[in-house]
C-alpha cells in the first residue's frame, strides 16, 4: 500500500525541482539573465513563470506569475519588480526595425529580449564592478543626455539610427586630466585604436569574470591613455580621460556580447542593453526616486557643447521629473529637434520622423510636456518658434491658453506669463499645432509663487 504513496511523493518532488530550475538564458552577465522570447513563449525563472503575451510598438506585455503588465523597452526606463522577479525589456523587433545597422541589435533573435534577476538581487555584484567614471573630482551623472541606449538619434548624413550604447556627458573634462575613466571590472585590454575623430582613441576590454562580455570605451583623449594592449586591469583602475567628438566631450560606452573579440570596425555589433546596470553602478539601486521641482529653466534643442546634449525631447520619466507624454503610437518616445548655431528647439508636427522607419502620426492636435512640481501656484512662460522654419503654435499652461503665434522662419518670442495653480503635482504645458506648419518650443521658465 505504501508503494503508490512513495511514487506520488517522488513525482511531486520532481515537479518542485523542475519548477525551481531556471530556463537556459541566452546571455548571462553577473546576476543579469537575458532571454530571447517570441510572443506566446514562456520561461521559468526562480520558480516563477514569465510569458510574453504581446508587443505594441516599443511596449511589451508580460505575464509574470499572476501579474500582467506592459513594459517599455528600457532605453532609459528603469526595471520593475513583479513578485520575486526584477525585470526590464532590453530590446524588441520594433526598435530593431528602426536601426540602419541591424547588427547593432544582433543579440535579438526573438520578438523581445527580456532581462531578469531576483527581486532581492542586484543586476551585477556591486563588489566586483565600478561606475566607469571616477567620482573623485565631483563628477555627477544624471543620464539626461540624448545619447542613451538605442535612442533614435541623428546621424552625420542627416538620417537617424538607434544609438549603440550610452554616451556620458564629460564636456567639462574634454582634453583635461579630470574625471578619470576607469575599468568597470577586472578586464584585459584587447586593442587600442584611433577613433573616428581626431585626438580620440577607442579601447576594447574583455571581462575576466564574464566570458563573452566586452566593453567598448570610445572617445578617449589620446594624450591621456594610461593602459596598453594586453594589460590586465583591476576594477576601478585608471584608463584615461574623455575627448568625445567635434561637437562635445563625452565617453561613449557600450557593452558587447560575442563569441570572439569584435574588431574596431564592428565594435558596436551585438550591443547589450545595460542602462539599468549602469544606473545601478552609479546609484547602488535600480529603482527610481521621483524628482520634483519648485522652479526651473528647461531648454530644448541647442548646441551639445553648451547643454551637454541634454535636448529634453524624450519621454517623461519619473526619476527625471520631466518629459513628453506619449501613448504607444510613438515608437521613438521622443519628438524631433533642431539646432542652429547655439540655438535650437523641439520641433512638433502632426507627422514625426517623415521618410524614416519611425514615421508616426500624432492622433491629437497637441503635445504635452509634463514637469513634476510641488502643489502650489506657479508663474510660467515659454519661448516659442522654430530656428529654421515658419511656425504656428498656441500653448496652454494648466489649461490657461496663450494667444496663437504665427512666426516667420527663425523668429522666436516669449509667450505672456501665466499664473497657474497645480493640485496634482504635475505642471502641464500643452503645445497646439495647426497641421500645416511646425510648432517650436525652445525654453520653459517656471517658479513657484506660493
Amino acid at each position: 500500500m505504501k508503494k503508490p504513496f512513495y511514487i506520488l511523493l517522488l513525482l511531486m518532488l520532481g515537479l518542485v525541482s523542475a519548477a525551481s530550475e531556471n530556463s537556459t538564458a541566452d546571455i548571462v552577465w553577473g546576476n543579469s539573465f537575458y532571454y530571447n522570447m517570441n510572443v506566446g513563449d514562456s520561461i521559468s525563472f526562480e520558480g516563477t513563470t514569465v510569458q510574453l503575451l504581446d508587443i505594441d510598438k516599443h511596449c511589451n506585455q508580460l505575464k509574470i506569475g499572476n501579474d500582467t503588465l506592459w513594459l517599455k523597452v528600457s532605453r532609459r526606463s528603469l526595471p520593475v519588480i513583479s513578485g520575486p522577479v526584477n525585470v526590464f525589456v532590453a530590446d524588441n523587433v520594433n526598435i530593431k526595425h528602426l536601426a540602419k545597422n541591424k547588427k547593432v541589435h544582433g543579440l535579438l533573435t526573438g520578438d523581445a529580449l527580456i532581462c531578469l534577476t531576483g527581486s532581492s538581487s542586484s543586476w551585477l555584484d556591486l563588489n566586483t564592478v565600478f561606475f566607469p567614471v571616477a567620482f573623485n573630482d565631483g563628477f555627477v551623472w544624471y543620464g539626461e543626455e540624448e545619447t542613451y541606449m538605442f535612442s533614435y538619434y541623428p546621424t552625420k548624413d542627416n538620417n537617424y539610427d538607434t544609438y549603440p550604447g550610452i554616451a556620458i556627458n564629460m564636456n567639462d573634462a574634454r582634453g583635461l586630466q579630470k574625471h578619470w575613466i576607469v575599468a568597470i571590472e577586472d578586464c584585459e585590454v584587447v586593442w587600442i585604436e584611433d577613433s573616428d575623430v581626431e585626438e580620440a582613441k577607442c579601447l576594447l576590454l574583455a571581462s575576466m569574470a564574464n566570458p563573452g562580455i566586452y566593453y567598448v570605451y570610445d572617445g578617449l583623449f589620446r594624450k591621456n591613455i594610461e593602459v596598453r594592449k594586453g594589460q590586465k586591469l583591476e576594477r576601478g583602475e585608471l584608463i584615461g580621460t574623455a575627448w568625445g567628438d567635434n561637437k562635445w566631450g563625452f565617453l561613449h560606452l557600450a557593452v558587447i556580447y560575442s563569441d570572439s573579440a569584435p574588431s574596431f570596425e564592428n565594435r558596436y555589433e551585438n550591443c547589450l542593453n545595460f542602462f539599468p546596470q549602469l544606473y545601478t553602478m552609479c546609484y547602488k539601486y535600480s529603482y527610481g526616486v521621483t524628482k520634483t521641482f519648485s522652479k526651473g529653466k528647461i531648454e530644448f534643442g541647442g548646441a551639445p557643447r553648451l547643454n551637454g546634449n541634454v535636448q529634453n525631447v524624450s519621454a517623461f520619466e519619473g526619476y527625471y521629473g520631466k518629459g513628453w507624454e506619449f501613448d504607444h503610437w510613438n515608437v521613438t518616445e521622443k519628438v524631433e529637434w533642431v539646432t542652429k548655431g547655439d540655438a535650437g528647439n523641439a520641433r512638433l508636427s502632426k507627422v514625426l520622423f517623415k521618410g524614416t522607419p519611425a514615421r508616426c502620426t500624432n492622433p491629437e492636435n497637441y503635445f504635452d510636456y509634463v514637469i513634476n512640481v510641488r502643489n502650489g501656484v506657479y508663474r510660467i512662460r515659454a519661448k516659442i518658434g522654430d530656428v529654421e522654419k515658419s511656425s504656428w503654435q498656441k500653448l496652454a499652461f494648466e489649461n490657461q491658453l496663450t494667444e496663437a503665434y504665427s512666426l516667420l522662419p527663425g523668429e522666436q518670442k516669449w509667450t505672456s506669463e501665466k499664473v497657474v495653480k497645480v493640485e496634482d503635482h504635475k505642471l502641464n504645458v500643452r503645445i497646439y499645432y495647426d497641421g500645416n506648419k511646425v510648432a517650436g518650443l525652445s525654453e520653459i521658465v517656471f517658479q513657484q509663487a506660493y
